[in-house]
């Protein structure tokens, strides 16, 4: 009979800790939304957006960004911060962690970038000329449809 509650105790204990264990995980997530994957990123202070799922900051989550390594600081409140690359032409680690509110690692992300010295981030398309540009263009050859048809010689027989 001892046996058999050694047993049961035991099989006991084993459900209680898996769904202790099942009821501790979580599904929380954290992703490095800004700068991309495998990007070229500007030298000097660029900023870096999260994508954090599962939890709420204002829970007492929290998530800190590391550059090779390095922690950059904790942020607290909020999705975004700033980091400052100095080094051109290196590829670099970002690692983002998310923490709960009792200081564990539950999630993390990291991405490779590498810091360019840029002449212009400006886009070389101005869009805003565009949609103008094309109005004139197609009321040009509309106008010149009409005059053609308008002037075309016609044939008597």
């Amino acid at each position: 009979m001892r046996k058999w509650n050694i047993v049961l105790c035991t099989l006991l204990a084993g459900v209680l800790l898996f769904f202790a264990s099942a009821a501790a995980q979580s599904n929380a997530s954290i992703k490095i939304v800004k700068p991309g994957d495998r990007r070229n990123v500007p030298v000097g202070e660029n900023e870096v957006q999260v994508q954090i799922g599962g939890v709420n900051l204002a829970d007492g989550y929290k998530w800190e960004l590391f550059v090779d390594g390095v922690s950059q600081g904790v942020v607290r409140d909020k999705m975004t911060t700033q980091v400052n690359l100095d080094k051109p032409m290196v590829l670099r680690r970002m690692k983002a962690v998310l923490y709960d509110s009792q200081g564990a690692e539950i999630a993390s992300n990291e991405i490779l970038i590498v810091a360019v010295k840029m002449e212009s981030t400006a886009d070389v398309f101005n869009r805003s000329w565009f949609v103008p540009f094309m109005f004139v263009f197609m009321l040009g050859i509309v106008v010149l449809i009409l005059v053609a048809l308008r002037l075309r010689p016609r044939i008597k027989s």
